[in-house]
């Protein structure tokens, strides 16, 4: 008798749940919408390079790194396509030779340069397909913390630099639903400092 009713009360159990699991939808949410927007933390790191008379000869090392963290927002604007936009803190890191400014003239580090960077971004992003979205970027960034020689000159310095650039975003969403990962890739034009730079991080998201 008691096996009996042990039984009963799993079928009981196994029945509720089956009619509960189409509203709930499973672990995954893949029977819910895949893609989460809204209010997001991003993580990122990669690689740093520097083109024009701030790279090659002139600094000891022509790549360096980049970390980011961002704090944002993507916007639904049409089934397809959303815009987001973030603010972001972070820290290059580009070791110069020191000798540099003597053996190079024009360069233009001074010592190392290792800035923190606080910036805004803003991406238009379209979903290729449910999961695989392709962005564009817009980024304004202020290097702070660190001095660079002024375009054209060895006497007078810059505190700090603005920073100008776009570039492209490639995101997965994955079947975890708060989590994305991605890459983004950006060009950047230094204002009052001779070159530019291009950062290539990967990206790990997490959206409320």
């Amino acid at each position: 008798m008691k096996k009996l009713f042990v039984i009963a009360i799993l079928l009981l159990s196994f029945s509720l749940f089956a009619e509960a699991e189409p509203e709930s939808g499973d672990v995954s949410g893949n029977d819910l919408n895949p893609v989460l927007r809204g209010f997001n933390f991003q993580l990122s790191g990669g690689i740093l390079a520097y083109v024009g008379d701030a790279g090659g000869d002139n600094a000891g090392s022509p790549i360096g790194s980049a970390v980011k963290f961002n704090i944002g927002y993507d916007i639904d604007i049409k089934s397809a396509v959303n815009i987001g936009i973030g603010l972001s803190v972070g820290m290059l890191q580009y070791n110069a030779n020191p000798k540099d400014v003597f053996d190079y003239p024009k360069s233009p580090w001074f010592e190392d340069y290792n800035p923190l960077t606080v910036g805004l971004e803003i991406d238009i992003d379209w979903m290729i397909t449910k999961r695989w979205e392709l962005g564009l970027l817009i980024n304004f960034d202020y290097y702070a913390l660190a001095k660079t020689y002024k375009s054209g000159s060895q006497t007078k310095t810059n505190e700090g630099n603005i920073a100008v650039g776009g570039g492209l975003v490639f995101e997965y969403y994955t079947i975890s639903r708060h989590f994305s990962l991605g890459m983004s890739a950006e060009f950047n034009y230094v204002v009052d400092f001779d070159g530019m730079n291009i950062i290539v991080t990967p990206f790990m998201k997490y959206t409320f």
